[in-house]
């Protein structure tokens, strides 16, 4: 009988456990789900230049000042659809800037983070150049 009674409470125990386990999980998804929403700030997009590249645009409320010489910003490409593609493709960049030498390196691209990325030139990129003009610009360079 004792027997029977500890089984029926390590049941009961292991019912239990796993209830609470549960309901931590719902709560901490229900928490994480919600964070992001709170967390996103204001979108300014300025739209700097349209080619027949595509268009490119700078978030004015992700510029942000990092050293003495560089800014972070994310910026969003829309690229024209061409004969391979018929529709458009939208990236978004966080672009990491040096101001002072005009050279960028794309730290994000789509939200994934780009760590092996390398500081590179324009290469007479104009929406490129733009960007890189404009950010320097809004961020006191």
């Amino acid at each position: 009988m004792l027997k029977n009674l500890t089984n029926k409470m390590n049941i009961f125990n292991n019912v239990i456990s796993i209830f609470v386990t549960l309901v931590f999980c719902f709560c901490l998804c229900f928490c994480f789900s919600i964070t992001p929403i709170l967390a996103i700030g204001e979108v300014d997009w300025i739209l700097l230049k349209e080619n027949q590249d595509g268009k490119e645009w700078l978030d004015l409320g992700s510029l942000k000042k990092l050293d003495k010489n560089e800014i972070s910003v994310l910026t969003k490409f829309y690229k024209n659809p061409d004969k391979e593609k018929k529709n458009g493709d939208t990236s978004l960049y966080v672009m990491r800037i040096d101001c002072v030498k005009k050279k960028y390196k794309d730290t994000s691209i789509n939200g994934i983070p780009n760590f092996n990325s390398k500081w590179q030139t324009s290469n007479n990129d104009e929406l490129i150049d733009v960007i890189i003009e404009k950010g320097c610009l809004e961020g006191g360079f």
